[in-house]
């Protein structure tokens, strides 16, 4: 059974890829190296590819839109060769892209926001995961906002501790530094990183415990605000709880 030290899965075209397992949920513990939290795939080795083989990798839901995805580059994803379901669950877009821009709102209502406005392809990506054969990894650029939302409320909707919650967000800024030279030498951001707002690229422990508080107030809780999407939260936890 993996241990805490190996929460964090080294690879060399990732920087922020690790297993959200382990924590304490209603029932039981999330189950390890079922499920995956990333930044974008697209740089991934043929090593990588096979350590990711190895950990029977069936799903990857790709939380970013159609234009960062356009721009990872020529050829197939390297994970093609998996024969991996790829969904495609966009939480951020022309719709609500202006959100994250707005500094007048602190991160956490942001997040709040997007996550309420993109509640269907939230709901999506959280059926997916529940509906793996196998493990599952979901991604968004830097693996922080939008992968730091999905992972709040699964994990939030299984019964786990608001400070565990909160502590896997957080794990995130140990890799800001490698993640901003990531973002700032990837063409879908060339022209726009210089424009995000500087809380963005932050991952305090106080923005995800008021992105809880947020959506508590609205929603009562996690499982609640999926179940108001159309998620089946009890399929969710037969998948993700042991």
């Amino acid at each position: 059974m993996p241990g805490e030290l190996d929460r964090e899965i080294i690879l060399d075209g990732c920087v922020n890829f690790r297993d959200v397992g382990g924590y304490v949920a209603a029932g039981g513990a999330v189950r390890w190296r079922r499920l995956f939290r990333s930044d974008a795939l697209h740089a991934l080795t043929a090593a990588d590819v096979e350590v990711l083989r190895g950990l029977n990798l069936t799903t990857v839901i790709d939380l970013r839109s159609g234009f960062e995805r356009e721009h990872d580059g020529p050829g197939p994803h390297p994970l093609a060769e998996l024969s991996v379901r790829f969904v495609h669950a966009p939480i951020i877009d022309a719709g609500n892209g202006a959100i994250m821009a707005d500094s007048s709102l602190t991160l956490a209502e942001r997040y709040a926001r997007i996550v309420e406005t993109a509640a269907e392809p939230v709901a999506a990506a959280v059926t997916a995961i529940a509906a793996s054969p196998g493990a599952s990894v979901f991604h968004c650029a830097a693996g922080k906002d939008r992968t730091g939302m999905v992972s709040a409320v699964v994990l939030g909707a299984l019964g786990v501790a608001d400070d565990d919650v909160v502590a896997d967000y957080a794990m995130t800024g140990a890799h800001l530094e490698a993640i901003s030279a990531k973002l700032q030498g990837h063409p879908a951001y060339e022209t726009t990183y210089q424009y995000v707002p500087k809380d963005a690229m932050t991952a305090d422990a106080q923005t995800m415990s008021g992105f809880i508080a947020e959506l508590r107030a609205r929603h009562g809780d996690m499982g609640g605000f999926l179940r108001g999407a159309g998620v089946n939260t009890d399929l969710l936890r037969a998948a993700l709880v042991a």
